[in-house]
């Protein structure tokens, strides 16, 4: 791979990692908003990118994949977990 190829890939891969987290943060953000579904839907496109960005750096160097893989880790987390704080009347 060329030095332009691999400055390509590297930087698609960044901006897709970064399209991801930004994605998860702005579903969980719009939760309850009239921007909801569509967030919900950017971050459902986003996930399928960068999973298919993890699939196919696995061909590359393995510390791209290694991120890929974070990433796609906090993505499922942040859309997965509850991060509010739990009501007082309720037990946690």
């Amino acid at each position: 791979m060329s030095g332009f190829e691999a400055q390509l890939v590297f930087w698609s891969l960044v901006v897709i990692q970064l399209t991801g987290l930004l994605s998860a943060c702005l579903a969980r953000l719009s939760e309850g908003s009239v921007r909801e579904t569509v967030c919900q839907r950017f971050f459902l496109a986003c996930l399928l990118l960068v999973g298919l960005g993890t699939i196919a750096s696995l061909a590359l160097i393995p510390a791209y994949w290694v991120v890929s893989g974070t990433t796609l880790s906090l993505m499922v987390l942040a859309a997965t977990c509850d991060f509010r704080r739990c009501p007082q009347s309720m037990a946690c």
